[in-house]
């Protein structure tokens, strides 16, 4: 962070009310877009233009400079993301933009000082893209409040294509809360109409932003700041006859209440405000269920065979106990993330048998460190160790089919591979500790 982006940041804080209108220099600062040319990652797939971060450090100077003078003259012009898919865990896929290097910086710098602003501004609950915050701390505050504030009744909702029904109409009003700068808004507007290429087609439209965009997430941000955490903390939560509490990471949020009947009316009230704003809940992936230390009698009482599960972040969360007889949250890895894992997996070293077996068993070191980062929690060791039990097996078939002699034997494999694979332990305790 530049100088003047913190001092901005400082300001902010010490008036968080205060609207601005004169934006446009932290916008076009060469030092705060030569800040933004670094932190970009060398590796980043090339946008429409096809440059990356190499060949635009040839003469740097000159190119930061010529575009904080397109800037200042209104003559940038961002150009179409290029549009491109990801398989998603249930089979579909998932569609990302790519920006182009020189919009990545822009963005980069935008998504600083739209940050800056709103970052004092947004609420306790919402955890995704914000500095200091990230999904294991959402985690534990879900357990918190339903251990702690004793909810029973979960709402786990799902926004029907949030990142491609963002109206801007509505974006734009937001951002005029704060901003009363024409000039930056005018530039913001650009990114959202800039659009996508797919196959040569350059697509706009009034709706969206991007994923995959660096701007897209504080966007999202301040999106569903006013729609849903304002309107459930300051409207919906005072009307609630028990305890109600909102966990939002990103787009993907769950609610937790101590009455079955006000759950039912988050649904049904949720489902209107949504609509005031062009947006929709995706039915297959919401649900209302009874989720707490009296789940187990409630189940009983309804004939049922165990408390429902629900999934958030890439954990399946359920009912546990501890050894004491406490009620927990319990969480074990997505079955459905798993299971993707693993075939992405099978289909990486498949490709890499031709450069070697150091190579690969590098390449599942790497894979399984990531992993255990994410999915170490506390009471997921289970599904760790049948993880790491699969990739050993995927990578100890494919060793074995670099040639057509086999080449290891499971006594060689463990003696080699040993070293490769680290071990599996808990990085992040989630249990809340008993007041």
């Amino acid at each position: 962070m530049t100088t003047k982006m913190a001092r901005f940041t400082q300001r902010v804080r010490e008036n968080p009310r205060r609207q601005y209108n004169a934006l446009m220099g932290m916008l076009f600062d060469p030092e705060g877009l030569n800040a933004s040319f670094e932190r970009q990652a060398a590796n980043k797939a090339p946008g429409v233009d096809g440059m990356r971060k190499a060949d635009y450090a040839e003469g740097l100077s000159s190119h930061l400079a010529d575009l904080s003078v397109r800037l200042r003259r209104l003559g940038y012009r961002p150009k179409p993301a290029r549009r491109v898919f990801i398989p998603k865990a249930n089979g579909g896929q998932r569609a990302l933009g790519v920006p182009s290097f020189e919009d990545r910086i822009v963005q980069d710098q935008l998504s600083q000082i739209l940050q800056g602003i709103w970052e004092p501004e947004f609420r306790d609950c919402s955890y995704g893209f914000r500095p200091g915050r990230n999904a294991h701390q959402a985690l534990r505050r879900l357990a918190e409040v339903v251990t702690r504030e004793r909810t029973q009744w979960i709402v786990e909702a799902d926004i029907k294509g949030f990142f491609d029904n963002v109206t801007h109409e509505h974006l734009m009003r937001f951002l005029a809360h704060r901003i009363n700068d024409p000039i930056f808004l005018r530039i913001t507007r650009r990114f959202l109409k800039a659009g996508v290429m797919e196959d040569g087609m350059v697509t706009t439209s009034e709706h969206g932003t991007p994923q995959g965009g660096l701007a897209s997430p504080v966007l999202a941000n301040i999106y569903l700041h006013y729609v849903l955490d304002l309107w459930f903390e300051k409207r919906f939560a005072k009307s609630c006859k028990g305890a109600a509490h909102l966990v939002r990471y990103a787009d993907d949020f769950v609610a937790c209440f101590q009455n079955e009947a006000d759950a039912r009316q988050f649904l049904e009230e949720l489902t209107e405000r949504l609509a005031q704003f062009d947006l929709e809940v995706e039915p297959t992936k919401t649900a209302i269920l009874c989720f707490g230390d009296m789940a187990p009698a409630f189940c009983k009482r309804e004939g049922l065979r165990r408390p429902q599960t629900f999934n958030f972040l890439g954990f399946t969360h359920f009912v546990a106990r501890s050894r004491s007889g406490r009620f927990l949250v319990g969480r074990k890895t997505q079955g459905e993330r798993m299971r993707k894992k693993l075939r992405e997996m099978n289909v990486r070293l498949a490709h890499m048998r031709t450069q070697g077996g150091k190579a690969m068993m590098e390449y599942v070191r790497r894979h399984l460190q990531g992993h255990l980062q994410y999915y170490g929690v506390s009471g997921n060791s289970r599904s760790l160790r049948q993880y790491v039990h699969k990739i050993r097996r995927i990578l100890f078939k494919w060793i074995n089919r670099r040639s057509q002699r086999r080449s290891a034997t499971w006594a060689t494999f463990d003696k080699t591979v040993a070293r490769y694979i680290p071990p599996v332990r808990i990085v992040h305790n989630l249990y809340p500790s008993p007041r």
